[in-house]
């Protein structure tokens, strides 16, 4: 028999899976947030709740995108003035969202504007990418796990 701290080493290998970037959701009364890290950026989608807006289904809503960069990638976001989020669903149909930034120290803040339809694509897409078309710089790509989540914290915080 194994002893127990070998037994226990050989099931955390077991279960041991590839590190890979999953969407992080958080929400409170009224805010819900979102983020996708990895080694250089970290990309944050938030809302708040603005119940005096009238959220019909063709109603266009904001998301704030905030993509905050360690020291050593921070000169990359010099000079961006817009970025562009492309969501592709597992049948090649892909979404785009511009999005207007300003830069603050290490960090772009901007505003998505998102329909219903925007959402389902972030729900349900296989991939993501960011990057700035203009200057011809790609910030982070990755999959979708945990988008379901957001889109659920989204809905019951924000209203959409």
């Amino acid at each position: 028999m194994l002893a127990p701290t070998t037994l226990t080493l050989f099931l955390l290998l077991l279960t041991a899976q590839p590190a890979s970037a999953a969407w992080e959701t958080q929400q409170s009364a009224g805010f819900a947030q979102t983020r996708y890290t990895d080694e250089r950026y970290q990309l944050t989608l938030s809302c708040r709740n603005n119940r005096s807006k009238n959220h019909s289904n063709d109603t266009i809503n904001e998301l704030t995108l905030t993509l905050n960069a360690t020291s050593d990638s921070s000169t990359q976001l010099n000079g961006i003035e817009s970025l562009m989020v492309w969501l592709t669903l597992p049948d090649g149909r892909t979404d785009r969202w511009p999005v207007e930034v300003t830069q603050e120290g290490t960090m772009l803040t901007g505003t998505a504007l998102v329909s219903d339809f925007s959402l389902y694509f972030f729900q349900h897409e296989q991939r993501f990418q960011l990057d700035a078309p203009v200057a011809r710089v790609e910030f982070l790509e990755g999959d979708m796990m945990g988008t379901g989540a957001a889109r659920l914290a989204f809905k019951e915080q924000c209203g959409f």
